[in-house]
């Protein structure tokens, strides 16, 4: 979905979300950011339920309420630090607007169920990254679960890496117990219900090192390492 707002355009950073309002249902419902540049911002989301149908079913100049940017995105690079990308699924869309940003090309692991749930990788391949991809069925790729690959992938490589994640929380879990163990620095996008987006309701709490926090306000981006998984 592209939308036409110019402010959204210019605010957004990538690792952010926001809230559209969709007719006849009664929660909003939280996209990740896919890009946002030229006056215009772009979601990137799988029709599962009445929402998003809904969303997949609107027309050209028809027109949806958006709150945001919300919530805090990725940490910045450091200098000499090679990024590595693991996405699970939709988890692509958040971490191409991450990549697109970079200065530097880096390595990107995409894991899906399928080849035809393989999406979104032509701005990668335009900045020359290595992509590496699985596929839970062996159609394309490694066979098996991309957590799998990227933990081989990362016990050679003795390069400074920050490892950015995205995607369902086994999968997040997963890389953050490797990156743990490898010593590595891990940023990982949770994917979880959010209703008002700015931590009134409580309802996307998740525990942390000393209490709980709000994926909607302190996140959804997370040192991996502050999580109790």
């Amino acid at each position: 979905m592209v939308l036409q707002s110019p402010y959204l355009a210019r605010v957004s950073r990538p690792g952010q979300f926001c809230l559209l309002t969709v007719p006849d249902v009664v929660l909003r419902r939280p996209l990740s950011i896919y890009y946002a540049g030229k006056g215009q911002i772009e979601f990137l989301y799988k029709t599962i339920g009445k929402g998003t149908k809904t969303l997949a079913a609107m027309k050209k100049g028809e027109t949806v309420r958006v709150l945001g940017p919300l919530g805090n995105g990725y940490p910045p690079l450091s200098q000499n630090t090679l990024p590595v990308l693991v996405a699970g699924g939709t988890g692509i869309a958040s971490l191409s607007f991450l990549a697109a940003s970079l200065s530097k090309p880096g390595i990107l692991f995409f894991g899906a169920r399928k080849k035809s749930e393989i999406i979104a990788l032509d701005a990668f391949k335009k900045k020359k990254w290595r992509i590496q991809l699985a596929t839970e069925d062996g159609s394309a790729g490694f066979k098996g679960y991309v957590t799998d690959l990227c933990k081989d992938e990362l016990k050679g490589d003795c390069r400074a890496v920050a490892v950015y994640a995205c995607g369902p929380h086994p999968m997040l879990a997963k890389i953050a117990h490797t990156c743990s163990w490898l010593n590595l620095t891990c940023f990982v996008s949770l994917e979880e219900m959010m209703a008002c987006g700015v931590g009134n309701c409580q309802g996307c709490a998740i525990p942390v090192q000393g209490g709980y926090k709000m994926a909607c306000k302190d996140g959804p981006v997370f040192n991996s390492r502050d999580i109790l998984w």
